[in-house]
């Protein structure tokens, strides 16, 4: 499934980003940089799940050489505490994935394991019954990750 940069993300959001990404940085001593700029608008824009390398990549399409696999990858953390972008589970593969998550709504994923498809989904019920399990052994959630596995209707269309 291929995954590109789309104008889906809206400017306005974009630059409530950025200045959050500024106040972090800010808070860190570090200053904004045009690269560290374009890497929060690449993010914000790629529409799926991505690699720190595909994001490089698309930087680098872009014409930002500076934006190198290391560059992207030291900033990521600091996309992550700022609230940019998430560690996205999703278990096709080794390598750590993100996905934008600034003024997104909380979903979960729904992976095909033959394939790596990815289905982004949002059920009521599940986030119910968490909160009810959680309350029954005594926790206060702050957080989850979902994730169900399974084969998607192509691959198992294919194996018949």
């Amino acid at each position: 499934m291929a995954h590109v940069v789309t104008a889906s993300c809206p400017e306005e959001r974009i630059v409530r980003a950025v200045e959050r990404f500024r106040a972090v940085l800010y808070g860190r001593d570090l200053r904004m940089t045009s690269v560290r700029e374009a890497i929060v608008r690449a993010a914000l824009e790629y529409d799926g799940h991505f690699h720190v390398q595909e994001l490089a990549r698309v930087l680098q399409e872009r014409g930002l050489r500076d934006a190198s696999v290391a560059t992207v990858y030291r900033a990521m953390p600091l996309l992550v505490e700022a609230g940019i972008v998430q560690p996205a589970l999703v278990s096709a593969g080794d390598e750590q994935r993100y996905e934008a998550a600034f003024e997104r709504p909380h979903h979960d994923h729904l992976v095909c394991t033959q394939c790596g498809d990815v289905v982004e989904f949002h059920d009521e019920v599940l986030e119910t019954l968490q909160r009810v399990i959680a309350e029954r052994y005594g926790y206060e959630l702050t957080g989850h990750v979902h994730e169900l596995l399974g084969c998607c209707p192509k691959c198992r269309k294919k194996k018949r």
